[in-house]
């Protein structure tokens, strides 16, 4: 089978043959043809993140390595807020219970605002989520600690903060195992996770009006219908992060800049980067998702007030290897494609001290800045490229590829696009939306996340800074109904083995057709049923490794494809020793 990629590639060389044609033919009837620009520099800055280690940069250790510092190929560097002479750190206590002041954030933030920096403009701050309270209880310590970190920041002059939300501490967004309140439903910890998320934001948009806040991981970790194998499907254990990271868009203000930090440092090619950014941008908040978390009345904005960033880790990760010239072309890639920022994470030499002190050494530091320039990153706007809007592409198509995807393809019939423009709606009397953008010189791409059988309408136009072209001529595509059967419920449900802290179960795999199988769990006959874990294909054991000594747990499994889920197989217990 082809796989999606080629033929995306495919059918782009072809498109592009057939302009490439036209544009001969043209040359031969006497119609001047330019020859195309170079891309349009990128706006988006490269911060530093490397706060792995030994070497911690705290505001002290920045004012006092700032010379080596703006040698450094980074518009600005996430410090560590804490107190070197008394070891606070405001990093892990704002997210919690414990108040901290704005005096004692601004006493840690002191040597910071003491500097003047030439290169390094566009600082922030790390917190980390160590031990917030449960969403259902008082929040109103943590909202007041973000009211004071905002304030304290704004004075010393850094954009805002970095978000590090993976669960280290504490399973503060994993339902329903980390919740205090597992009687109540996913439905309503999603409500309560936005609402404190808003909460959270509205109090530092009334200190900042124009803060920046970067969650490290994005929204899509807790959402199901992630595209695979583009995005890991994580959200098993992170049900609640991603409503949560909905409060903070639902909080901001017209200035605020909530960025969704795409830790996703497996990405590498300049596709992978582009169908990430649509996907997290476009399709996340589109009603064919109809995702649990955004509400309605939200998603027509979400867009707009989205901010997408990108992580680069420097070290091989899920499978994707990693060295200097590695390096060069992801960093590179991840800079043309975030609106505004792209940070730089490292877990092998600091590139806080000069190699002869154990820094990174030359081919990984040249890495960095050639990457920059590759990525023609500036801080100023590019001039228009003509004096004139692009020239509309012309043979726009869409083909219904599944029940989920339509392949979209058109001729390029501009020399001076920066990129493409696709909008969609559902149906002849839909509402248009935005819901996938391209670089220039692109003439495919495929919407995915669609709703089987349904009715969609399309057009493109291309765009550049001086403006957009007229739209493509208008086409309707019918996306394929669901295929195949579901799959026959798994049978023979049982407890394998009861061993501390796990519980193994096992079933028959009664299905031939299933692309995996979903293990739910309740505490207790009373408990409310929540899926814990998904398994792939012919998988027929689960060891659930988060149950509490004392407890009585239920299982249940079903089997799943595309076409949707089976019944539930029958129910077992055990009680954790």
């Amino acid at each position: 089978m082809v796989s999606p990629d080629l033929r995306t590639g495919f059918r782009s060389f072809l498109c592009r043959g057939a302009a490439v044609l036209l544009g001969l033919f043209l040359l031969s009837q006497g119609s001047p043809l330019t020859a195309a620009p170079a891309a349009a520099a990128s706006s988006a800055q490269l911060i530093y993140c490397g706060w792995f280690g030994s070497t911690l940069p705290t505001p002290s250790f920045v004012a006092a390595h700032k010379a080596f510092l703006e040698t450094q190929p980074f518009g600005g560097v996430v410090v560590y807020l804490r107190n070197d002479s008394t070891g606070f750190s405001v990093s892990t206590n704002v997210m919690s219970a414990t108040p901290v002041s704005a005096a004692s954030i601004a006493t840690v933030l002191a040597p910071m605002k003491a500097q003047t920096f030439t290169k390094l403009q566009s600082n922030f701050a790390l917190i980390q989520v160590a031990n917030p309270p449960d969403f259902f209880d008082d929040w109103s310590v943590p909202v007041q600690n973000f009211a004071n970190l905002a304030g304290a920041l704004k004075d010393a002059g850094l954009k805002g903060f970095f978000v590090d939300n993976e669960q280290y501490y504490k399973q503060w967004g994993n339902y329903p195992t980390g919740v205090r309140y597992p009687n109540r439903t996913l439905a309503e910890y999603q409500a309560q996770a936005r609402l404190r998320g808003k909460q959270a934001m509205a109090a530092m948009v009334a200190q900042f009006p124009d803060i920046a806040v970067l969650s490290m991981h994005g929204p899509t970790v807790s959402e199901p219908k992630v595209p695979q194998p583009l995005f890991p499907l994580w959200y098993t254990s992170n049900e609640l992060q991603g409503p949560y990271f909905s409060g903070f868009m639902e909080g901001t203000g017209a200035g605020t800049f909530n960025i969704d930090g795409g830790e996703l440092y497996y990405l590498r090619t300049a596709d992978e980067f582009l169908r990430a950014y649509n996907w997290r941008k476009y399709t996340l908040p589109s009603d064919s998702i109809n995702c649990a978390f955004i509400p309605p009345a939200l998603r027509p904005s979400w867009p707009g007030k989205s901010s997408i960033s990108f992580g680069v880790y420097d070290r091989p990760f899920r499978g994707a290897s990693m060295d200097p010239t590695i390096l060069r072309t992801t960093m590179a890639n991840a800079l043309r494609q975030a609106d505004k920022y792209v940070w730089f994470y490292t877990e092998g030499a600091t590139f806080l001290l000069p190699a002869s002190q154990g820094g990174a050494t030359a081919a990984w530091v040249d890495a960095v800045r050639l990457a920059v320039a590759d990525a023609g990153v500036s801080t100023t706007p590019p001039p228009p490229l003509s004096g004139s809007a692009p020239d509309a592409p012309s043979h726009f198509d869409a083909v219904a590829a599944s029940a989920s995807q339509v392949d979209l393809s058109w001729w390029d019939m501009s020399s001076d696009e920066t990129g493409f423009e696709i909008q969609r709606k559902t149906g002849a009397a839909g509402t248009w939306a935005k819901v996938l953008t391209t670089t220039a010189n692109v003439s495919a791409i495929d919407d995915v996340g669609l709703a089987a059988g349904t009715s969609y309408v399309y057009r493109a136009r291309a765009v550049n800074v001086a403006g957009a072209s007229a739209y493509t001529a208008e086409v309707t595509v019918t996306t394929q109904a669901a295929a195949g059967p579901g799959p026959a419920a798994p049978k023979n449900l049982s407890i394998r083995s009861v061993a501390t802290a796990r519980i193994s179960v096992t079933w028959w795999d009664m299905s031939s057709n299933e692309t995996g199988f979903e293990v739910e769990r309740k505490t207790g006959s009373t408990g409310t049923w929540a899926r814990i874990a998904t398994k792939g294909a012919n998988v027929s054991i689960h060891d659930d490794l988060t149950v509490t000594s004392g407890r009585l747990y239920f299982y249940r499994a079903r089997s799943v494809n595309a076409t949707g889920a089976s019944a539930y197989s029958n129910e077992v217990s055990a009680t954790a020793p």
